[in-house]
């Protein structure tokens, strides 16, 4: 199992993704984890997660199946990555090769399947999406109480980000609608993982100073505390402009939190009608303005876990097991 995130940068959901499913084989006692020399032999399935430089040289160098995970794409680098557009197309063709040496892609969505095609990657995809340890979050709505006092909360309705500081995941917009609603707390969770490497640095760090005093910008904070956050606050609102799959919606949603999002394809796909969107500051302000009914947001609140029910630990292993089998049976055919 390789992610360069466990030696770079953390804190996004890629390497989320990887601790999962670095916990979900640990659970399962037909697999293990190979490491060492072994790790390159031709009976090992070498997975991976990113596409940096160290793990296009681990894939040449590995002997047996490999699977790569397809969390990033061109798409996910507009609005990320400083001049992500002016290197555009060597981008496009350097993730064309990485991909192209998997024996197995697993897709997150159709909508990243749909990328994936149209960049035109060669090997077969197999659609799998996130999944998460719901037990790790759930259990956390017994001590909302507790942890809103923690965080120093009043009364007020509490609407939660959570995200990388870059104007994808909409945080432009999110203060925006702040604004508009002076009486009620908005808290993002995240920072600038890739420091001067971020799409819009210093616009973005001028937003954030200049912010009206009902934001909170937490920065980047341990997985953990981010679940503390989502079972604390009472709704999650996310209007980022791309996503594979969208790993902080599923843990809010796996939380219990109604969701207020834009409406991508990636969303539809998993959640259907268990949530609300918009796409403009007025459309998100006035879904937002709606559940300040307690009434409103419990009933959302219950979609949502309901369509995250279907995302949890034994569907990632399930679709784990699946998709080494599929890989090994191709290895062995090659």
């Amino acid at each position: 199992m390789v992610s360069e995130s466990s030696f770079t940068v953390r804190g996004h959901g890629v390497h989320s993704v990887y601790e999962e499913s670095v916990r979900a084989i640990k659970r399962m006692p037909d697999l293990e984890i190979a490491s060492g020399c072994r790790a390159y032999g031709a009976d090992v399935i070498l997975h991976v997660h990113t596409m940096g430089p160290f793990a296009a040289i681990r894939m040449l160098a590995h002997r047996g199946p490999i699977l790569v995970s397809a969390h990033v794409t061109p798409g996910t680098l507009a609005g990320s990555i400083r001049g992500a557009h002016v290197v555009r197309g060597l981008v496009r063709r350097y993730m064309r090769a990485v991909f192209d040496m998997a024996t197995l892609v697993l897709s997150v969505s159709k909508a990243t399947t749909a990328e994936l095609e149209e960049l035109g990657v060669r090997g077969p995809i197999l659609p799998m999406s996130n999944a998460i340890d719901e037990r790790r979050i759930r259990p956390l709505a017994e001590r909302r109480e507790e942890l809103r006092r923690g965080f120093g909360w009043d009364d007020r309705m509490v609407v939660l980000g959570v995200g990388q500081i870059q104007p994808r995941k909409g945080v432009e917009e999110f203060v925006a609608c702040a604004r508009s609603m002076p009486h009620v707390r908005f808290v993002w969770v995240g920072g600038m993982q890739f420091g001067m490497l971020s799409d819009s640095r210093d616009a973005l760090t001028r937003l954030r100073a200049e912010a009206p005093g009902n934001v909170t910008f937490t920065g980047l904070v341990p997985r953990e505390e981010v679940f503390a956050y989502c079972a604390a606050a009472d709704v999650f609102f996310l209007p980022s402009r791309h996503e594979t799959f969208g790993l902080a919606t599923l843990e809010a949603a796996t939380a219990g939190m109604p969701l207020v999002l834009t409406d991508l394809p990636c969303y539809r796909e998993w959640l259907k009608d268990s949530y609300l969107h918009g796409r403009t500051v007025e459309e998100h302000v006035a879904l937002l303005r709606e559940l300040e009914d307690a009434g409103a947001r419990a009933e959302w609140g219950e979609r949502a876990s309901r369509a995250a029910a279907g995302y949890d630990s034994r569907m990632l292993m399930d679709g784990l097991r699946e998709a080494y089998l599929l890989a090994a049976a191709r290895g062995r055919r090659g």
